[in-house]
């Protein structure tokens, strides 16, 4: 899985792989709760990028198959449900295989 990861962030786009956070494949078996994101030391860099500039937007990256559009859905889900504001995220299935990686950007 780690090699899995290791390639969709070459294969991405120089400002995406320089700092996207990849997120494992196990997460998503795990009980939902703020402390599990950032408890999860391969996407903790993204978020506290987040929380430390309020004028970012978490960006999710996900893989064209369902399974990874899903994911990337529900995690939008998750966040804002911890009141992360909706216009504060953007989704992007641009992944070259399946996974889903967030980033952060500057707002518009």
């Amino acid at each position: 899985m780690k090699k899995t990861i290791a390639f969709v962030l070459l294969m991405c786009s120089g400002s995406l792989a320089e700092a996207a956070c990849a997120i494992p494949q196990e997460f998503w078996d795990w009980p939902r709760s703020g402390d599990a994101i950032l408890s999860l030391k391969e996407i903790r860099p993204c978020m506290d990028q987040y929380l430390a500039d309020p004028q970012s937007r978490i960006v999710i990256h996900s893989g064209k198959d369902t399974d990874s559009s899903l994911h990337a859905g529900e995690f939008q889900a998750w966040l804002v449900s911890l009141a992360v504001s909706p216009s504060r995220i953007e989704m992007k299935g641009d992944l070259p295989e399946k996974g889903v990686a967030i980033d952060t950007e500057k707002l518009k």
